[in-house]
C-alpha cells in the first residue's frame, strides 16, 4: 500500500479511538465552590512609650562670656602675669597685668594727710562747739555767737567727710593700678606688653569665661510642642523645668559625650530659617578634663522632650492611606483606624488613640485593603 494513503488513516484511525475513550470515561465536574484562603499579614502589639521624646539639633561650642580687658586707670605697664598670654589659662581674682603706681601712692600720702588735717580740725571745732553752747545756755554768750559755732561745725563735718572720700578714691586708684581677672577664664588675644603706655578704657586683652559653655541649638517650632516648656518673654526655663540636653562631638578620633541642660529659648522667631533658638549651658571645671570640650567644636544635641500620656510607638510601616493604622479585631478582620501622629521618626511612628496595649497591629503594609476584610494575622516576635 502507498506510504502517502496510509498515513491519513492511520491518524483518522487515532482521533477516533481517543474519542470512543473521553465518551466511555467521562470527567466529573465537582459543583462545590473553591474556598477563598484570606491574606498573611504581620501583625504586633503597640508598645506604650516609656522614654521621653528626643528633639535633636546641633551647633558649636562658646564661651558663655567674651569681654574686652581695659584699665580704669591710665599708667605704663610693669609687670605681666605668665598666663597673660593667647591661650593663657587663669583664675578669678589673679593678677593679670600692673601699672606704674608710684603716682597713685603719692596721690594716696597727700590725701591721707590731708584727711589727718581734716579730722584734728572736726575735733577742735567739735570742742569749741559743746563749750559755746554750754556758755549760750547758762546766757553767757549771744545766740549769734551760738549759731556761729554751729555753722563752723557743719562746714568742719563736711571738709572732714570729703577729705576721707578723696583718701579712698585715691586709695581705689592705686589698688585700679593691679588689673584682675574678673572671672575665671582665658586669654584670647592680648594687645599690650611690657614698658607700654596704657590709657583709660583701652583694649588689653579679649577674655572668655570658662566656668561654663553654651551651645546655641535651632529647634523646629513643631518640635517646642515636645518640649513643653512654659512661654516666657525673657526665655529663661525656671529650674526643675530645664530639660537634659546630651552632646556628642568627635575631636582627635574619639567621640565625646557631656551632659548640659537647656536654660533658655530665645523669644522669638528667626526670620531667615523660622526656627527657634535654644541655649544649653555645659559647666566646666579646669581641674576635671572629663568636663572639657574644645571650644570651637561642633556637637550634635539630643534635648529630652516630654512623654506624652497614652502614645504608642510603632514601625513606620505600619501607617496606611491617610496615615490610618490597621488593626486586626477578635474576629481576624482588618479595620482602618484614625489615630493622632504625633511624631514621625526614621523607623518608627509615635501614635496616640484608636489603639491600645492589646490591639493587632498591621506592622507591614498591605497592598488591597478593604474594610472588615478576613485576614490571618500572623504576630511577629
Amino acid at each position: 500500500m502507498n506510504r502517502k494513503l496510509l498515513l491519513p488513516i492511520v491518524v483518522i484511525a487515532a482521533g477516533l479511538g481517543i474519542a470512543v475513550m473521553l465518551t466511555l470515561n467521562p470527567n466529573e465536574v465537582a459543583n462545590t465552590p473553591r474556598e477563598r484562603v484570606p491574606p498573611a499579614i504581620s501583625v504586633g502589639y503597640p508598645q506604650p512609650l516609656e522614654t521621653p521624646l528626643i528633639i535633636h539639633s546641633q551647633g558649636t561650642l562658646e564661651p558663655a562670656h567674651r569681654i574686652n580687658l581695659s584699665p580704669e586707670v591710665s599708667g605704663r605697664v610693669i609687670e605681666m602675669s605668665d598666663h597673660f598670654q593667647r591661650g593663657g589659662a587663669f583664675q578669678k581674682g589673679e593678677i593679670l597685668v600692673k601699672l606704674d603706681d608710684e603716682d597713685a601712692k603719692l596721690s594716696v600720702n597727700r590725701t591721707r594727710a590731708q584727711f589727718e588735717q581734716a579730722k584734728i580740725s572736726l575735733e577742735i571745732t567739735q570742742r569749741e562747739f559743746e563749750r559755746t553752747t554750754d556758755l549760750y545756755q547758762k546766757k553767757l554768750v549771744s545766740l549769734q555767737a551760738f549759731e556761729q559755732a554751729q555753722l563752723n561745725l557743719s562746714r568742719t563735718q563736711a571738709q572732714e567727710m570729703e577729705a576721707r572720700t578723696a583718701a579712698q578714691q585715691a586709695q581705689l586708684q592705686l589698688e585700679r593700678t593691679l588689673i584682675r581677672a574678673p572671672f575665671t577664664g582665658r586669654v584670647e588675644q592680648e594687645f599690650i606688653d611690657v614698658g607700654q603706655f596704657v590709657n583709660r578704657g583701652e583694649k588689653l586683652a579679649e577674655l572668655l569665661a570658662l566656668s561654663y559653655y553654651e551651645v546655641r541649638l535651632p529647634i523646629a517650632r513643631d518640635q517646642l510642642t515636645y518640649l513643653d516648656l512654659p512661654f516666657s518673654a525673657r526665655g529663661i526655663i525656671p529650674l526643675g523645668e530645664r530639660p537634659k540636653v546630651s552632646l556628642i562631638g568627635e575631636f582627635a578620633g574619639r567621640e565625646w559625650i557631656r551632659h548640659a541642660e537647656l536654660i533658655r529659648t530665645e523669644a522669638l522667631i528667626d526670620q531667615a530659617t523660622r526656627q527657634v533658638y535654644g541655649v544649653a549651658r555645659l559647666p566646666v571645671e579646669l581641674d576635671h578634663p572629663e568636663t572639657l570640650l574644645p571650644l570651637g567644636l561642633f556637637v550634635r544635641a539630643e534635648i529630652e522632650g516630654s512623654m506624652p500620656a497614652g502614645a504608642y510607638r510603632l514601625p513606620r510601616s505600619s501607617l496606611a492611606n491617610d496615615n490610618r493604622i490597621l488593626v486586626v479585631d477578635a474576629d481576624n478582620r482588618l479595620w482602618m483606624k484614625e489615630t493622632e501622629i504625633l511624631r514621625l521618626e526614621h523607623d518608627d511612628v509615635v501614635v496616640r488613640g484608636g489603639i491600645d496595649e492589646t490591639s493587632l497591629v498591621a506592622t507591614r503594609g498591605v497592598r488591597t485593603i478593604v474594610d472588615g476584610m478576613h485576614v490571618n494575622p500572623i504576630v511577629e516576635n
